[in-house]
């Protein structure tokens, strides 16, 4: 492990299962489910309400295969951040200044648009 020296770090929003962390880690794991409506005409009723049930028990793709890495550090020097400036981390995403063995990032997001014309 090594040390991450960082001067500033401003980030102005931090939404939705999303993680800022300095330093190293282990394992980061973000996980989130959302559900979106945009309607044409904003008034709301129950009639928007859609089956979150069946995505929240799909199984989750596996979309990337472990690799094994053989890696030799020579430089133990720590990571040094002068500055960093974020609009936003949002939406199971890692902002992360360090180093971190495993990972991974889930985000569902359901989005249902209803307009006028598809009654």
């Amino acid at each position: 492990m090594r040390d991450s020296k960082v001067e500033t770090v401003y980030c102005n929003a931090i939404e939705f299962s999303a993680t800022l962390q300095v330093g190293d880690s282990v394992g980061v794991y973000p996980f989130s489910i959302a559900r979106a409506v945009q309607k044409e005409d904003p008034t709301f009723t129950r009639e928007y309400i859609t089956d979150d049930q069946i995505i929240i028990q799909e199984p989750l793709p596996h979309f990337l295969e472990p690799v094994e890495l053989d890696i030799k550090r020579t430089d133990q020097n720590p990571i040094r951040v002068q500055s960093i400036n974020s609009i936003g981390v949002t939406g199971s995403s890692v902002f992360h200044i360090g180093s971190f063995k495993h990972g991974k990032a889930v985000s569902i997001v359901r989005h249902k648009r209803i307009l006028k014309n598809n009654k």
